[in-house]
């Protein structure tokens, strides 16, 4: 059993979910991070044990993961951005 931290969790607003989500699914890895297909609608990106984002399918986890290692790598001098993947 895989569990994460939800970091929009609101311990007096139960509309955010609960502090860790828990799951029996096996992840897909896609540089460096987790996805986890945690309902039949939502796909969580995980990092470092903490939810990064939720989308709406596999295709949206990867390329918000994309974008989240763009990102990453473009607020380093290139020099360095080989070096972080």
């Amino acid at each position: 059993m895989a569990t994460y931290r939800n970091p929009w969790h609101k311990p007096k607003d139960p509309h955010y979910g609960p502090e860790y989500y828990r799951t029996e699914v096996t992840p897909q890895e896609y540089k460096g991070y987790l996805i986890y297909r945690r309902t039949r609608e939502v796909w969580d990106v995980v990092k470092d044990g903490a939810c990064v984002t939720q989308m709406a399918g596999p295709n949206g986890a990867r390329q918000a993961i994309d974008k989240l290692v763009e990102e990453r790598l473009s607020a380093f001098p290139t020099s360095m951005a080989g070096k972080l993947q």
